[in-house]
């Protein structure tokens, strides 16, 4: 088998498009394309379909990406083990965070550390990095979930309140503080169902018996913060999270809200055990 070809489709794989993997493979895209199709050519199979600018596994693609995955994966860690030797760190950092910010910390300490390994950051909602710990494909995550798992272990990084933000120019603006009441008379801008911030404004909206009467859901902590300058509504982030910005005033809740609580978490069964202990060496406590 010619573990070239198999790298390439690993690669393919891993990053959902050609274009991505020729970038992080530092080859070019015909090159990554014909190693893929001469490992598909030799075995008669199929295992990548194009779908758009992106591609997708067949049936057998995915079967073939767990057993690399694993493949390559060993191959880190024996570079690792050899590297530890040297008193040296190679390869690379998969990290995933639900927040760029909540990762500065840690990443900044780690890469003064680990100078020679890089950071592949990942950033989603808190459900969409707690998958892709568990599916292996970032080695650490930060989410804000404390539901437990079995294959999952957790460690407290930190906890930050909830707040609201507004317009300069909106009517709540001139208010240092916010009441839930407040919300329903206003259009309510929050993240995706999967948010960890969306699910403690609708639980805490829900316990004081509020229903807002008009809500607008977007897909990125970037693009609640743009609906809110462009005065769509009154916003809700995790405090960490929002911008200063002369636009915007930010708006502490009256309320008793529960504040969010920020998990480093990691796979229980990690093959990659030495770039998860070099990240917990960073966290301390």
């Amino acid at each position: 088998m010619n573990l070239t070809h198999l790298r390439a489709f690993h690669d393919v794989a891993t990053h959902g498009s050609y274009v991505a993997a020729a970038a992080a493979a530092s080859v070019s895209q015909p090159t990554l394309s014909e190693q893929v199709r001469l490992l598909e050519r030799h075995h008669e199979v199929r295992l990548l379909q194009r779908a758009g600018r992106s591609v997708e596994l067949t049936a057998l693609g995915h079967k073939l990406f767990a057993v690399t995955s694993k493949l390559f994966a060993a191959e880190m860690e024996a570079e690792a083990v050899l590297a530890k030797a040297r008193h040296i760190m190679h390869g690379e950092l998969r990290f995933g965070t639900d927040a760029p910010i909540n990762a500065v910390g840690v990443l900044s300490a780690f890469r003064r550390r680990n100078p020679g390994v890089s950071i592949q950051l990942v950033s989603g909602n808190s459900a969409e990095i707690r998958k892709r710990v568990l599916a292996g494909t970032v080695d650490v995550g930060i989410i804000a979930d404390e539901t437990p798992h079995p294959d999952l272990v957790g460690r407290i990084l930190g906890t930050q309140d909830l707040v609201a933000f507004v317009r300069h120019d909106h009517a709540l603006a001139g208010h240092k503080a916010i009441r839930l009441q407040d919300l329903i008379h206003h259009p309510l801008i929050i993240r995706e169902i999967g948010s960890v911030t969306r699910r403690s404004i609708e639980t805490a909206l829900s316990t004081a018996q509020l229903q807002p009467t008009e809500l607008l859901e977007t897909d990125s902590r970037e693009a609640v913060h743009a609906a809110v300058i462009a005065g769509l509504g009154v916003g809700v982030i995790a405090e960490d999270e929002f911008n200063d910005d002369p636009r915007l005033v930010l708006l502490d809740f009256v309320d008793p809200i529960p504040p969010i609580t920020e998990y480093l978490v990691y796979r229980q069964a990690n093959p990659r055990t030495h770039v998860v202990d070099a990240v917990l060496e960073c966290v301390g406590g």
